[in-house]
């Protein structure tokens, strides 16, 4: 009865913290999406303490807005707290937590998950390069890679252990163990499971933890500063999206042919990241107990991410040279939730015994009211953990051009979004470099033609945001 009632107790400031959430995250993805990253930012501060989705949240959009220190002092703080989650167990950490199996897995802190400590030292790299602090982006992007390659080890132990340790709890609690006829459940939900979850099949589901941008990228950066191991991150990525371009990279460096002539990257993330929702399972009776007047699970589900535009070209005097999409987020985020399934779903089927094993003991000892009253309760307090960062594109698109125009035009869905001119930086020592959020009807960008430059942007609704992360900055 303890139990019960400090269960009460969660519940009710669950569902307080719980719609609390929810709204937050609405308002930040309508600022961030639909107007301005700078107030996206602003109003994610708010929320960072002690919080990590809010400090990733805050951390991305702090880079995106153009406030680059800021942005990596909330990364840092981030990174330093997921680095703590890891070191605990992401999963097995959370299983000392009473309140989430009696409630649901709302009442823990949020975890957190390996792509995205990935993405925490991606940006901290991208923001390094902002203010030119090459060392500092050196650093980032090789602890960005080491976390991609120990994904995989870190993942397969972890979740083995995670599901042990929640299923020997469980053994010791023989009433919650004796209530259930758990061989006629497990195969009713089995069956409600593999149809609920047939669509990862949709998803491109990336093979091990490696993100293709994170990889490339890295090996552009590492390449065009002569270090050899750039070489190893672009064969990375070619080997996961087998991009013409990348392809094209590889020869030319191997062949110095950047050395020559001069070219521009341009890389677009697009769109917004899979989001989770939540489904239901509720059992027949009859399968369970007497005694039982409601068994359901709650589990969340990987929807599918948005894109705000669907192709991208260069348009020159001489015609246009299509993008390549180099990184689907979604493949990214679906291969790490399917390894986390086992576990979700395990501590999902617990969670839902011990409220059962609640409600009968309810029944035998304070009579039928009591049994309703711990019926409504498993009920109400039956959710999923549908949290998740929603700051990350949903596809990055990539193209090259050599140096060689006087300007060109960035088309998305056929429809100009950037006018990007070249200038001769030897003659003009100040060229206009634009370091802030650009809205649609402000086309005009400038660029150095004497420097290999990396141009990268983001799309949402009502922006287009380029940002200068590598080039001639005079």
């Amino acid at each position: 009865m303890k139990s019960f009632y400090t269960a009460s107790f969660l519940f009710f400031l669950l569902i307080f913290t719980g719609c609390a959430y929810q709204e937050n995250l609405n308002t930040f993805n309508r600022l961030y999406y639909e107007k301005k990253p700078q107030e996206a930012f602003v109003f994610s501060k708010k929320k960072i303490k002690n919080h990590l989705l809010w400090q990733i949240q805050s951390g991305v959009s702090g880079y995106i807005a153009g406030n680059y220190k800021e942005s990596m002092s909330i990364l840092d703080t981030a990174e330093k707290l997921l680095n703590h989650k890891q070191a605990q167990g992401i999963l097995s950490n959370s299983l000392s937590n009473t309140g989430a199996t009696l409630i649901n897995d709302n009442v823990k802190s949020y975890q957190g998950s390996i792509y995205e400590g990935v993405l925490i030292n991606y940006y901290k790299a991208l923001d390094a390069l902002a203010i030119g602090d090459n060392s500092r982006a050196r650093v980032e992007f090789n602890r960005a890679n080491d976390r991609q390659r120990r994904a995989k080890e870190y993942y397969e132990k972890e979740i083995q252990k995670a599901i042990k340790i929640q299923k020997e709890k469980y053994k010791k609690d023989p009433k919650a163990s004796e209530e259930i006829n758990q061989n006629t459940s497990s195969e009713k939900i089995d069956k409600i499971l593999n149809s609920q979850y047939s669509n990862l099949k949709h998803f491109a589901i990336y093979s091990g933890f490696i993100n293709p941008l994170v990889s490339y990228i890295s090996g552009l950066y590492f390449s065009l500063q002569g270090d050899p191991k750039g070489m190893d991150l672009l064969k990375e990525a070619y080997g996961i999206n087998h991009s013409k371009i990348i392809a094209q990279d590889m020869f030319a460096f191997q062949n110095n042919k950047y050395d020559k002539k001069k070219y521009t990257w341009i890389v677009i993330e697009d769109g917004k990241s899979p989001t989770k929702k939540e489904f239901s399972i509720k059992l027949p009776l009859y399968l369970i107990s007497s005694e039982v007047l409601y068994f359901g699970l709650a589990l969340p589900q990987l929807e599918e991410g948005i894109s705000f535009y669907n192709s991208f070209d260069i348009k020159t005097k001489m015609g246009s040279k299509n993008f390549e999409e180099i990184s689907l987020f979604d493949g990214i985020i679906a291969n790490e939730f399917s390894k986390q399934l086992p576990y979700i779903i395990t501590r999902a089927i617990i969670s839902a015994v011990y409220k059962a094993s609640m409600q009968s003991v309810l029944t035998q000892t304070l009579g039928s009211y009591a049994a309703i009253g711990g019926a409504l309760f498993s009920a109400a307090t039956t959710a999923a953990d549908t949290r998740i960062t929603t700051v990350f594109p949903h596809k990055v698109w990539l193209n090259r051009i050599e140096n060689n125009k006087e300007q060109i035009n960035l088309l998305a869905d056929g429809r100009e979004i950037l006018e990007i001119g070249f200038e001769d930086c030897t003659k003009n020592k100040n060229p206009p470099l634009v370091e802030k959020s650009t809205p649609v009807n402000e086309k005009e960008y400038k660029i150095c033609k004497n420097s290999n430059n990396i141009i990268y942007i983001r799309t949402t609704k009502n922006n287009i945001i380029p940002k200068l992360i590598i080039g001639e900055k005079q």
